[in-house]
């Protein structure tokens, strides 16, 4: 409903202020009677009415986080020991009603009771060459230390053998009790954090008054796989849901801000959610150059409100660097690279300018955060600009950013017209415009083999969209020769060419040998029309004539988001599995790849893919275009429908054509390695400089 919109865009608003509002006395030294200042009075005032119109419009949510206060008898704010359930009720019901508890996390653990955490038991698994050492420290309350190892029992991976040790200078009796008899698989110590002593190459720092959250660890893993990085610390988020720390930088924030949302060099990390090599952790409290990256995926929560506190928690301090030049790059979404090739080329090629020593950040149009793949950016080092809290307050977001960026990699005509106005906005900035393919060839030639005019008219209208952007932008980048001839005759001189990016998954001492393979295999994206085309005509009208020959040929059309043409074309010899994140078991079991593309422009990743896996191709002229291959010597052509089911045959029947055709393309490959495009990058952003 438009009107629950409403209360949750208000309710967001009054309640981070409230809660921003009050921390920030707290950290400066202020009483908890703080929330009683007439400071808050219409904060507060405006936060009951918006509860009273979530229950007239009956907000499910509403009812649901009233009714788990009520009936449940801890809180992650009281402790159980010191407080009855009838006052931790009360106190819950009060600051949810005065939006304290906006911002809270389902997975955020109540404190329980001693005696309801004595009768529960917590096993780690034993591993006889741990590669991680988890240190517990600073153990002081049983309620937070049970959390903790109950998180860390939740939240660690087999994937990475550890061991956990638990730091108990306390003596406290439960606390002890506890450790010894209900706790399995951890080695208690009781000695100083630097002489503690450890199996694992890798040590991960844990304070006990914290919960940490999903893949907490492996992120910072993952973070430590880059050989130049030594240490690297995670988000610390207050139990009532703001931003504790990111890295050298703490506030009361909303934790989910782009602004604490990507990597970076930094120069304080805090002894709580992070990790360093065992090689420097003795060095721990020295400022000597050691790269402290922070991760943002690597979350935990903290329960000790003493961290409200600025300098309540060690530290380390690093040298923090300078980041070189920004690029921002511009397309539709987040980049899909299991999913099609366009998001494979333009990921590939953040990876190569950033390894060139840029900063990186990427914007998608949509503004949407997909999960997996904004990790999987996050993990390479780039800044990603999203939706916050919506699409306008992302622009607002990136407009405080332009004075860094030093150039705009947009993609696509549609893209680098919604965006031109940042050219406008600082004048020295470099305009890249990356044509991915010439979209009025991609709609020409559709319409040719349609002969539908519209089709036509509209190619010839985007063609002039497409010339007027190649000639105000600093760069115009092609993906294959052909299209920077076509380009340079329309008068566009200032174009480059960079093309798919591809590597060699296999060689032919590696690859299965030509009589244990069967079948024939096609990929592509099904949102992408050329593709949905060539499966139709694939199906309907080539492989029957391919099946009168050999009726146990079976076919596979791989590739995400099948729409209901490509499933209607499923039989007991037509496979349609839909999207399959590792493709490498289909390349490396078919015989033959095909790729019957009728329409289309640019270079095809399809082709390329089938290439790194040294499967010989039949395809047509618009297929094999741009990529450098031969008919009949590294590839096989044809075009028509009787021609194309005749080359299948002549090249699934013979395992000598086969091995040439195999053997010759795999050389096709080396102009296009990410060493090579790297240099090809290198030269024209020095050049654009």
């Amino acid at each position: 409903m438009k009107v629950h919109r409403w209360i949750d865009k208000y309710n967001y608003k009054v309640s981070f202020r409230i809660i921003k509002k009050y921390s920030s006395q707290i950290a400066n030294g202020g009483s908890v009677l703080y929330a009683l200042h007439p400071l808050f009075w219409k904060d507060y005032l405006l936060r009951i009415l918006l509860v009273l119109s979530s229950i007239i419009t009956i907000k499910k949510t509403a009812y649901k986080n009233f009714y788990s206060i009520i009936s449940c008898n801890s809180s992650p704010f009281f402790s159980r020991d010191k407080n009855p359930a009838l006052y931790i009720k009360l106190r819950d019901l009060i600051s949810t009603l005065f939006g304290y508890r906006y911002f809270v996390e389902e997975e955020t653990l109540p404190l329980l009771g001693s005696k309801t955490v004595s009768s529960k038991h917590i096993t780690f698994k034993s591993f006889e060459k741990p590669s991680v050492s988890v240190i517990i420290n600073n153990v002081t309350r049983l309620d937070y230390l049970y959390n903790c190892l109950q998180s860390l029992q939740d939240n660690i991976s087999d994937q990475h053998p550890y061991e956990v040790i638990v730091i108990n200078r306390t003596n406290d009796s439960d606390i002890k009790s506890f450790l010894k008899d209900n706790v399995k698989g951890i080695s208690l110590q009781d000695v100083a954090l630097p002489a503690v002593t450890t199996k694992g190459d890798l040590i991960y720092l844990l304070s006990s008054d914290t919960q940490i959250k999903r893949k907490s660890i492996a992120f910072l893993i993952e973070t430590l796989k880059n050989k130049a990085i030594n240490c690297a610390g995670g988000k610390l988020v207050s139990k009532n849901g703001l931003l504790l720390s990111a890295g050298d930088q703490e506030f009361f924030e909303d934790p989910n801000h782009p602004d604490f949302n990507y990597q970076q060099e930094v120069t304080i990390c805090r002894f709580n959610n992070l990790i360093i090599r065992k090689d420097y952790f003795s060095t721990l409290n020295l400022t000597n150059n050691i790269p402290a990256i922070y991760q943002p995926l690597s979350e935990a929560i903290c329960f000790n409100d003493l961290i409200l506190k600025k300098d309540s928690l060690e530290h380390i301090t690093l040298n923090k660097e300078p980041h070189y030049k920004t690029i921002l790059f511009i397309d539709d979404i987040i980049p899909t690279p299991d999913q099609d090739s366009g998001s494979n080329r333009i990921f590939k090629i953040m990876q190569l300018v950033k390894a060139l020593g840029y900063h990186v950040m990427f914007l998608p149009a949509n503004g949407e955060k997909k999960a997996h793949y904004f990790e999987q950016m996050v993990l390479e080092g780039f800044e990603v600009l999203y939706r916050f809290p919506n699409r306008k307050g992302m622009i607002q977001i990136l407009m405080t950013r332009l004075h860094r960026i030093d150039m705009v990699w947009l993609c696509k005509p549609h893209n680098n017209e919604q965006f031109k106005f940042l050219f406008e906005k600082k004048k020295d900035l470099r305009w890249i415009y990356d044509t991915i393919d010439l979209h009025f060839l991609r709609l020409q030639r559709e319409g040719e083999l349609s002969k539908d005019d519209n089709l036509i008219q509209s190619a010839n209208a985007i063609k002039l969209v497409e010339l007027d952007i190649a000639k105000h932008a600093d760069l115009t980048i092609a993906i294959t020769n052909d299209e920077q001839i076509i380009l340079q005759k329309e008068q566009i001189n200032n174009v480059a060419v960079i093309p798919n990016i591809h590597e060699m998954k296999t060689t032919p001492e590696e690859a299965k040998s030509f009589s244990t393979r069967n079948g024939l295999l096609f990929i592509g994206g099904y949102l992408h029309k050329p593709n949905i085309d060539a499966a139709e005509w694939l199906v309907k009208e080539i492989m029957p004539i391919i099946w009168e020959q050999d009726p146990s040929i079976t076919l596979t059309l791989l590739g995400s988001s099948p729409t209901k043409e490509v499933l209607a074309l499923q039989s007991a010899r037509v496979i349609v599995p839909g999207y399959i994140h590792d493709v490498s078991s289909y390349f490396n079991n078919n015989r033959i790849f095909v790729a019957p593309l009728r329409f289309g422009a640019g270079m095809k990743g399809k082709i390329g893919q089938s290439l790194e896996f040294g499967l010989p191709i039949v395809s047509t002229n618009i297929g094999v275009e741009g990529i450098g291959l031969t008919d009949g010597h590294d590839v096989i052509v044809a075009n028509d429908t009787i021609a194309f089911a005749e080359k299948i045959m002549q090249l699934y029947s013979s395992p000598e054509l086969w091995t040439e055709i195999r053997n010759n393309s795999i050389n096709v490959l080396k102009a296009y390695t990410p060493e090579v495009v790297k240099q090809q990058l290198d030269r024209l952003l020095k050049t654009i400089n």
